[in-house]
């Protein structure tokens, strides 16, 4: 291959590395070496220096940044969760491992940011708990951002937690989320980069014996590759670690992809020339100067238009971008330094050797195929243009694919939990997206949370949703004790339980009044008798007034008869006599009854002898009648005195008994009467006669008001028996009324407790209820003024569709808010779905961006080389059209054939390489063109071209491919995608823009395409 220049600085550059080849050979094997041994693997500094995936002003990053600040808790937004599945159920043991894992992650510092255990609380179970009590998972969100080397290593810590507990033998456990995702995919990488480099190794090497059938030839592209890696890589590596360059996987796979491919190319294009110049008799040494002089310009000029495209992503935000397209330039441009000096001392130190000789040359061949173009340039121009076109039209069918859990071939443990989790959910439970409803005040009120559930349930009436979490509905249903129908329900049971509480108690009301009437009627008759009751209690007063008055008169006797003593101190002396009293007397009788005994004796002796007539027994009895004749006789004598003493013997014996026993009577009577006075006295209690009768006095005035409150209590009384009969009458229509509410708010209770028109309501004493209490911890922020609900998706999280979803949710929830309490709260989402649309929005604006920065520069540096404007414009134009074609032919078979959309990744990475080096090849095509056609017009330079750089960029470009084809040995999706669509973009570059779109729109533009020059310049 010819360039369109020789460089005098360069070719005296290749004579002097022809003479030093030994020098420069071991110079950049020592190079390669000292770096190697001074500085660590490319892998090892990725693995601890990589860069964030996230770009930390996303709208939805900030959104979950501000959340984990609302929550107290770090503002990580490394997310995922542990799966736990039994398949026989959850059981004692699988609780115990649950237990375990939690304090080992709890106590984990430096690995976990927090974890959300709704699991270990009875009030929150139901949450973590699959509907078929088989899965259970523990939300936890890990140190370090997204898709960073931090969040990578905390995955493999949490990883080492789970395996290090003992596990039941039925419970599966999986760490499962984006995080783990991403953690699975990059480790997928690490492994896959091992391959596609052996696998594009091997393929370059099986293609160079092919094309140059000289093994010694096919060794010096090999070998500039291999040292150029040994170069790079530690370079790239010194500077990520120093963080002057941002690093990741993707500059591992995106780097090596495109320094084997540009490496091979270099030395490709380097031995083309001097086989040229071999061909034409020049000596080993001037056909190395020749090469180093005519390929330098074209490397350096492919070189900076490749480092143009990769470098441009510097503008960029996405982890993926930064990390692979700045590393990338400066890669290339170390690998144009390399080819610049390695392959040329390669090539003399073979040349010296015999080795390395060129093969005949196919350039007639290609002429012959550039003179057919030409013939028929229009019609090759509309038939490419119409494939490219046509091809390229499928593109607008293009789906972007968000799916990084399907991006790994072979399943990892992050999809084996997702499945799982689908499998005992029904949904993807563990990567929901968060919308939170930020207020200027508390909303652990009522009205604000009714005000929250209406949002709530307009978000879950939206098809994408799955489930919404929130504080009115924790478990994902709405709370039945918050609805106005269970309210009303419960109103309506209560007043169901007054009306027959009051139809229990109608008869007590009824006894009720039944009883006032009768106490109404007890009062009448007790106003009717109290004038009795005065009168009694004034007689009563008058006879104690008698009575105080007696026993005044007794106090004044006892005071004159005992020198001035008082009745209570003669009343002691007074019982003692009236004892001695009894005494005597009972001796008396004793004398009175022997007295009593003889008298009567004398009057039976003496009786029958005195009367006018004896007797019957005397008058029968000799010696009664002579001894009645002697006491005749003797009382004659005695002039009557012996009759009258029997006489008065006789009455003294009846008299005697009578007395002693009316004393006898007398002093039982005594006694009574003195402990009378005696009791009398003591209750006087000191008191004189005159306070007794002031007592008396207002014991009679207070019956005289006794009589006149009974009145009134009458009175009162028959007001309330008025009352008391119309509360009987008016609870009759009080029953009646409760009965008629209580069946209407059960009715509309029952019909209205749930589905669309269900209301809420929530008392504030349920602000208290521990389920409430509990779930505000997980739903609502400490200070009140952030509501959080969890949504959860009915779709993929990853698709598209829950990419749309996610920018509904804010919208949604403020329109159901607008006019409410929360109507100026603030609503945002965050999550997995919110992420990736945020992601998706920034991807366009980046390849927006870049992809103007990168189609610029390489305009610009084709502009410069050919010294043209409307060539570059065409020759770029062409380079986009056949990137817009691969992405076609890339979406009908990945996307409309295979099934698999196309990763979000591969179209802008696709672009930067197709770009840099399809306009790379169409420029040394182009620039030898307008070299040839500088000696004999445009149809000369056209065929010339053809055949001087035909086989070299076809080889060239073969290799590029099957580098990129390399990356579909590897076991990750996204790069496998890559690699197919770049290495389509340069075989059409190859086979239809190179071959034929160029060279016949140039044959049918002619000498104009060199604007704004009339025509090639000619050579002198």
């Amino acid at each position: 291959m010819a360039a369109s220049t020789q460089s005098r600085a360069l070719t005296v550059a290749g004579g002097w590395i022809h003479r030093h080849a030994g020098m420069v050979l071991l110079l950049w094997i020592a190079v390669a070496a000292g770096l190697n041994l001074a500085v660590p693997q490319l892998e090892q500094t990725v693995a601890s220096r990589s860069a964030d995936f996230l770009p930390r002003d996303l709208p939805a990053n900030q959104s979950l940044e501000r959340m984990a600040a609302d929550f107290g808790v770090p503002p990580s937004n490394a997310v995922s969760s542990v799966v736990l599945v039994d398949e026989s159920g959850i059981d004692a043991d699988d609780e115990r491992y649950y237990r375990e894992l939690l304090a080992r992650l709890v106590s984990d510092k430096e690995n976990v940011a927090y974890v959300l255990d709704t699991f270990g609380n009875p009030v929150t179970r139901s949450i973590a708990l699959s509907p078929d009590g088989k899965a259970v998972t523990l939300f936890i969100a890990s140190e370090g951002s997204v898709g960073s080397t931090r969040a990578h290593h905390s995955t493999n810590g949490i990883r080492a937690h789970i395996e290090a507990i003992g596990k039941p033998e039925s419970l599966r456990v999986h760490y499962s989320g984006p995080t783990a995702t991403l953690a699975d995919l990059f480790s997928a990488i690490d492994v896959s980069l091992l391959i596609i480099t052996g696998v594009s190794i091997l393929l370059i090497t099986l293609l160079l014996l092919v094309a140059y059938r000289d093994l010694v030839t096919a060794l010096i592209p090999l070998a500039t590759i291999g040292i150029t890696l040994a170069v790079v890589r530690p370079i790239i590596s010194a500077l990520g670690s120093t963080g002057a360059l941002s690093i990741s996987n993707f500059t591992i796979a995106i780097m090596t992809a495109l320094v084997l491919g540009a490496g091979t190319d270099y030395a490709i294009f380097t031995i083309a020339n001097y086989h040229e110049g071999r061909r034409a008799g020049a000596s080993v040494g001037d056909a190395v100067a020749r090469s180093s002089g005519r390929t330098a310009p074209i490397l350096i000029a492919s070189a900076l238009t490749i480092a143009a495209a990769c470098g441009s992503m510097i503008f960029t935000k996405i982890g993926m971008f930064t990390t692979a397209g700045p590393p990338t330039a400066l890669a290339v441009l170390i690998t144009l330094a390399i080819a610049l000096t390695l392959p040329t001392a390669l090539l003399s130190l073979a040349g010296r050797r015999g080795w390395a000789e060129p093969r005949a040359s196919t350039e007639r061949a290609w002429r012959r195929r550039g003179a057919r173009v030409i013939r028929h340039a229009g019609v090759y121009t509309a038939a490419a243009l119409l494939f490219l076109i046509g091809t390229a039209l499928i593109s607008t069918t293009y789906r972007m694919n968000w799916d990084e859990s399907a991006m790994p071939i072979r399943p990892t443990d992050s999809t084996r939990g997702y499945d799982a989790v689908t499998q005992h959910y029904g949904h993807n439970e563990i990567a929901p997206d968060y919308l939170t409803v930020r207020a200027d005040h508390d909303v652990r009120n009522t009205r604000d949370l009714a005000a929250l559930e209406l949002a709530a349930m307009s978000v879950a009436s939206m098809p994408e949703v799955a489930i919404v979490r929130s504080i009115t509905r924790p478990d994902g249903k709405p709370l039945p004790e918050a609805a106005t129908g269970f309210q009303s329900g419960v109103v309506g049971a209560q007043l169901g339980d007054a009306h027959r509480q009051m139809t229990a108690a109608t008869p007590e009301l009824k006894r009720l009044a039944a009883g006032v009437d009768e106490l109404a009627t007890g009062a009448e008759s007790a106003v009717t008798r109290m004038p009795e009751l005065v009168d009694g209690t004034r007689e009563v007063t008058s006879m104690a007034s008698t009575v105080l008055d007696g026993l005044d008169r007794t106090e004044r006797i006892v005071a004159l008869s005992t020198d001035g003593k008082s009745l209570s101190e003669v009343l002691p002396t007074l019982r003692t006599t009236l004892g001695s009293l009894a005494t005597i007397v009972a001796a008396l009788d004793g004398r009175d009854r022997v007295a009593t005994s003889a008298l009567r004796q004398v009057q039976t002796t003496f009786g029958p002898l005195q009367g006018g007539s004896p007797t019957a027994a005397c008058r029968s009895d000799a010696q009664c009648m002579a001894a009645r004749v002697a006491f005749a006789a003797l009382d004659r004598a005695l002039g009557g005195r012996a009759s009258a003493a029997l006489t008065d013997l006789d009455v003294a014996a009846d008299a005697a008994p009578t007395t002693v026993e009316r004393l006898r009577a007398l002093l039982p009577e005594l006694r009574a009467g003195l402990q009378t006075v005696d009791s009398l006295t003591r209750q006087l209690g000191g008191r004189s006669s005159t306070e007794i009768r002031a007592d008396l006095t207002r014991l009679s005035a207070g019956v005289s008001e006794l009589a006149g409150g009974m009145g009134r209590l009458a009175d009162g009384l028959r007001q309330v028996k008025a009352g008391t009969d119309k509360t009987v009458a008016l609870t009759g229509q009080l029953n009646d009324g409760l009965r008629r509410a209580s069946e209407y708010l059960s009715t509309m209770g029952h019909a209205t407790r749930s589905g669309p028109g269900a209301g809420f309501y929530l008392p504030p004493e349920a602000l208290t209820d521990p389920r409430f209490v509990e779930g505000s911890k997980l739903l609502i922020s400490p200070d009140g003024r952030t509501a959080r609900m969890l949504v959860t998706w009915n779709v993929n999280p990853y698709g598209q569709e829950s990419l749309r979803a996610s920018r509904e949710l804010p919208v949604v929830a403020a329109r159901a808010l607008s006019g409410t309490v929360l109507d100026d709260a603030d609503v945002s989402t965050a999550g997995l779905a919110s992420l990736s649309a945020d992601m998706q929005d920034q991807v366009r604006r980046d390849f927006l961006l870049f992809a103007t920065v990168a189609v610029l520069a390489v305009l610009l540096i084709l502009m410069v080389l050919l010294r043209s404007v409307l060539a570059p414009v065409l020759l770029v134009a062409t380079v986009i059209l056949s990137f817009a074609s691969a992405v076609g032919v890339s979406v009908l078979v990945w996307q409309h054939i295979i099934g698999v959309d196309l990763d979000w990744s591969v179209i802008p990475v696709s672009f930067m390489a197709v770009i840099a080096v399809g306009a790379d090849y169409s420029m040394l095509f182009a620039s030898r063109i307008r070299e040839e056609s500088a000696r004999g017009g445009m149809v000369r330079g056209i065929i010339r071209g053809f055949g001087s750089t035909g086989g070299v960029i076809t080889t060239a470009g073969i290799v590029f491919a099957l580098t990129m084809f390399a990356l579909m040995s590897g076991t990750v999706l996204n790069l496998v995608q890559i690699g197919f669509t770049i290495a389509v973009g340069l075989l059409l570059d190859i086979a239809i823009v190179r071959t034929i779109l160029v060279p016949a729109a140039m044959a049918v533009v002619g000498d104009r395409i060199w604007w704004p020059s009339t025509s090639a310049p000619r050579q002198t």
